[in-house]
């Protein structure tokens, strides 16, 4: 083959390849075509000159060829997400600028810096929708969005940003939604961002966030402050429509105290003896700047008291979360009911994974619109160490649905316990040792929808259920349950679980009435007896009930409870032998039973007919009278009279 062969066909492969890398971009529609995920090197011409989504994403394209730009005049969203941009040779500008109708553009994971994302984005005047995520921009200068001032959404999460320069977002009076999330910022001293609305500054290490002094109405709905290192409450502007504020994992333990004061090495000249850090007036402006707050999370702080002071101005508060905090008390020896919370709004409050061990009476009249509940894993108890203390009581709380108090140190559950409140879950799990007395749920009977009583070490007689015709669902795994309880035969249920408890059979009767409505049923990890399984029978050929741990349990034989095997197994041969060996064993000790009843009768008989011949001898009818036997020495001489008579004649 000539050189001339071989330099045609190695020509017309490159050119093959290179087409090939062109047309095996997927057609979406007639206006949208993904290249992702194809290893181009460079952006494929031709197209299409109406094309309006483009899709390049994770490839790895360096340089992006302005003639290019000629055939996607009409393009509107550009995903370059996951290429090698900067490594470019910075003409990305004359690439991007005469795409005049980019509205969106993706530039994420593009090892981006501050000079490489400036040089793209210069004077990109139709761009609404901005991502650089994942990038390693260490600073954001008022430069990087000039000449975009219809940005109204920008995404620079998870970059090294650790300073903010003055007038970087302030010309951007479209800005909507600003996410900062996982970078490197320690302080917020001056925010000024009246027109924002979301702002995410979650997984940053910023110890302070303080808002200018302005008089505008600020815009914010959502502001989450999460997962940083706030020492206390931020300074919120003292007009706007605050709804969302998330403040949890954060190292605040005291709200509107000196520490505001003591932290103003952080602000700005001219700040530090602001109105906006003193406490008196912080607390004066409250209303201004709290009225709105729909959802408002505290979780994983290191509160030690309930902040009253700044829940009473809640007054459009809807959702509290200030579980996992160091809460002892919701209120205080030295508190007063009436200087609790009024909560008119309140629906949900989570106190989880606390230390609460006494809920004040009279506490539920101020959330006159509850409906969930959460206290598990705290201290509440339902015995009293003093005279003076109240139990536990969940009474008249007429807009509570929703209720958990797992893992408390609750040991019984008394009667009306739950009067005249409309539990549709109730959660009483991981409580050792609880005992349920009679007509302690009576009161739920006509609502209560789920049911979860594990890992409690109950026996059967410390469960007492009344008829719960709605229950749905109900948890009694991890118990020592060996016989189930009668009242819940009438439940409704859809789903059960009676793991890992004492259950040697389950009652056939009750199975029947189950299998109308239920529809899953957990059963491992009990010592079913291997032939007394007539009640799976039932469940999975008659009802076709689904068993989702069936091949895990197992059952045991009465001859050998060591031996174990899968219920789902033939037992027949094995429990044939059971019963041949009762039979067996029944004949044996019948047998056994005779011997015994005959060898004490003529043990008996033998006795006193000695005794009374003895006592015959001296013929004397008085003898009987100091025998212990009177009885029997009258027959036997009776006896004795009638035989001499039938010999003599």
């Amino acid at each position: 083959m000539s050189f001339a062969a071989i330099f045609l066909w190695f020509l017309l492969l490159c050119l093959a390849y290179a087409y090939g890398n062109q047309t095996s971009c997927y057609k979406v529609t007639n206006y949208e075509i993904s290249c992702c995920h194809l290893n181009l090197s460079f952006i494929p011409e031709h197209l299409g000159h109406e094309l309006k989504k483009l899709d390049l994403s994770h490839n790895h394209i360096r340089n992006l060829n302005s003639k290019t730009a000629i055939y996607l005049k009409s393009l509107q969203e550009l995903n370059l997400a996951w290429n090698n941009l900067g490594e470019s040779d910075k003409n990305g500008q004359l690439f991007l600028q005469p795409l005049t109708q980019l509205r969106l553009l993706d530039m994420s994971f593009n090892d981006l810096n501050l000079n490489v994302a400036t040089e793209f984005l210069q004077n990109l005047s139709s761009l609404q929708f901005l991502y650089l995520k994942g990038n390693k921009i260490v600073k954001l200068s008022s430069h990087l969005f000039q000449g975009m001032p219809n940005l109204c959404h920008i995404n620079l999460e998870q970059n090294l940003i650790l300073e903010i320069e003055e007038g970087t977002f302030e010309n951007l009076k479209s800005l909507a939604v600003l996410n900062l999330a996982i970078n490197a910022l320690h302080c917020i001293s001056d925010f000024r961002l009246p027109q924002l609305q979301v702002l995410n500054l979650s997984q940053n290490s910023i110890e302070l966030f303080v808002t200018a002094e302005k008089t505008d109405i600020y815009q914010l709905t959502t502001l989450d402050l999460s997962h940083n290192r706030l020492l206390s409450f931020p300074i919120l502007p003292q007009k706007n429509i605050l709804q969302h504020l998330y403040l949890q994992n954060n190292q605040m333990d005291v709200l509107f105290t000196k520490t505001v004061i003591l932290e103003r090495k952080f602000l700005p000249k001219g700040m530090a003896n602001s109105h906006m850090v003193k406490d008196d007036k912080y607390n004066q402006n409250s209303r201004n700047w709290l009225g709105n707050i729909t959802h408002l999370d505290l979780s994983k702080n290191h509160l030690s008291s309930v902040p009253f002071h700044i829940l009473k101005e809640l007054v459009a508060l809807q959702h509290l979360d200030l579980s996992d905090n160091c809460l002892l008390d919701i209120i205080s020896n030295s508190t007063s009911l009436e200087e609790l919370a009024y909560l008119p709004s309140l629906q949900s409050l989570d106190l989880q994974r606390n230390q609460i061990r006494y809920i004040p009476h009279g506490f539920f009249h101020l959330l006159p619109k509850i409906e969930v509940l959460h206290l598990g894993d705290n201290r509440l108890s339902n015995t009293r160490k003093k005279k003076d203390e109240r139990c536990v009581s969940f009474s008249d709380i007429r807009t509570l649905k929703h209720l958990s108090l797992q893992s408390n140190n609750i040991t019984r559950l008394f009667p009306n316990m739950f009067h005249q409140t409309p539990l549709v879950t109730l959660d009483l799990s991981g409580n050792n040792k609880l005992k349920i007395a009679e007509g302690a749920l009576n009161d739920l009977n006509q609502s209560l929808e789920v049911l979860n009583l594990s890992s409690n070490h109950m026996t059967a007689s410390e469960l007492r259920l009344p008829c719960l015709p709605k229950l749905q669902m109900l948890d009694l795994s991890n118990n020592r349950i060996n016989t189930l309880p009668k009242g819940i035969a009438c439940a409704a249920l859809v789903e059960a679980d009676v793991r890992n408890n004492s259950l040697r059979s389950l009652d056939e009767w009750m199975v029947a009435y189950w299998s109308a409505t239920l529809q899953s049923l957990w059963i491992s990890g009990n010592p079913f007896n291997c032939c007394s399984l007539t009640w799976l029978k039932v469940l999975t050929e008659e009802r076709n009930i689904h068993l989702p741990d069936l091949q895990l349990a197992h059952c045991l034989y009465w001859h050998n409870t060591t031996q174990s095997a899968n219920v789902t197994n033939n037992h027949s041969q094995h429990c044939l032998a059971d019963a041949s060996t009762v039979g067996d064993m029944l004949v044996l000790i019948l047998i056994i039973l005779l011997f015994v009843a005959l060898s004490m009768t003529a043990t008996v008989y033998f006795l006193s007919r000695k005794k009374c011949h003895r006592l015959v001898e001296f013929k004397s009818n008085k003898c009987c009278l100091w025998s212990k036997h009177i009885h029997q020495c009258k027959l036997s001489i009776y006896i004795y009279l009638l035989r001499r008579r039938f010999y003599l004649k």
